[in-house]
């Protein structure tokens, strides 16, 4: 009797180590056991992967673009272009995305393969390490468009820079392949960029003293021909942000960035995408976008602890609907008004500085 007790005790704790070896994850960078050589359970790669839809690797044939969102809400309409831009398999059916993050898990895979995505993988990047990954690297690759999250871009800047992820997304580019961002997605995508290293600067304070530590501006962490000579901004009416921009703009100046900087900013719940040839469309349900540039000779005094003043700055408010074409800063669908900032005080041609 008390032998197979034993021998069923036995049998139960069989069973049970078989079940937990075949539910125990795979870690991407684990390693065979070595005789005499300890290794660590489980091995950080620097990054995690979040893929739903197809398995099989499609290929389309990409129309190229950029798309802007303003943050908040995604707007479904926009989303579609950007994957659009991509290529399509048959009417509302697209390829592959990419959703490159550094917080956050798989939020936009489902949404965006009910929009039509072949695929959808949502990586996100926790180290240098990961940024180098050949797995990351293959990803981009193969994407039929790259999308870059909300999120805190101090970590874009700091993990991406540099690194393979960097350079895969570059090429895609090149290649003719869409690109877009949100929030801080879309902080940096332009030629120029507000990092964020410190804290997110706040119009009231950085018009008093345009060289706030919270104003951390870097040159392109990515190569976007279409938004060159641009820096982008996000949440843009909604959290009054035209005084920082207008600071940001005149560091580009001062700091020798730029000698006749543009800016386009978005705000919450709008959408901005620019087509290949340069012409945009703007989408959503929010206030729309605004297209900002300053002249080389402009007035400015831009110093630390002084109030800043500056002027002329030309400004374009597009609604939702609206257009705007980049190649010569002009809408058809809106006419420009000049903003001006005298001793860290805004105002406008047209009594609204939105």
């Amino acid at each position: 009797m008390l032998t197979a007790r034993r021998s069923a005790l036995v049998l139960v704790a069989l069973l049970a180590a078989c079940r937990a070896a075949t539910d125990s994850p795979t870690e991407p960078n684990a390693k065979p056991p070595i005789a005499g050589v300890s290794f660590a359970k489980h091995v950080d790669p620097g990054y995690k992967i979040y893929q739903t839809g197809s398995r099989t690797d499609v290929q389309t044939q990409p129309i190229g673009g950029a798309y802007l969102a303003g943050g908040g809400t995604d707007v479904d309409a926009g989303m579609a272009w950007l994957m659009g831009q991509g290529g399509t398999r048959s009417p509302g059916q697209y390829g592959d995305v990419v959703v490159l993050r550094t917080s956050g898990s798989n939020g936009y895979n489902n949404y965006l393969g009910k929009l039509g995505a072949n695929s959808v993988t949502s990586i996100v990047i926790t180290s240098v390490a990961g940024a180098n990954s050949d797995v990351v690297k293959d990803a981009i690759a193969k994407a039929e468009v790259v999308f870059i999250a909300g999120g805190d871009q101090s970590t874009y800047v700091n993990l991406w820079r540099g690194t393979a992820l960097q350079t895969a997304v570059d090429a895609r580019v090149a290649q003719g392949y869409p690109i877009g961002g949100t929030s801080a997605g879309l902080a940096v995508l332009g030629e120029y960029v507000y990092a964020a290293l410190n804290a997110s600067a706040e119009s009231a304070i950085v018009l008093q003293n345009p060289f706030d530590t919270s104003v951390t501006l870097q040159p392109a962490l990515f190569d976007v021909p279409l938004l060159s000579n641009v820096l982008t901004d996000s949440h843009f009416q909604t959290r009054d942000r035209m005084g920082r921009l207008l600071v940001f703009l005149a560091r580009l100046q001062e700091d020798g960035m730029a000698s006749a900087p543009r800016a386009i900013a978005v705000d919450e719940g709008s959408g901005v995408g620019v087509s290949a040839n340069g012409t945009t469309t703007t989408f959503g349900t929010g206030v729309g976008a605004y297209y900002l540039s300053v002249e080389a000779n402009a007035t400015r005094v831009c110093a630390p602890n002084t109030p800043l003043t500056y002027t002329p700055v030309s400004t374009v408010h597009v609604t939702n609907g609206g257009n705007f074409a980049l190649g010569t800063w002009t809408s058809t669908s809106s006419s420009p008004y000049t903003l001006s900032v005298s001793n860290g005080v805004v105002s406008s041609s047209t009594g609204s500085i939105y």
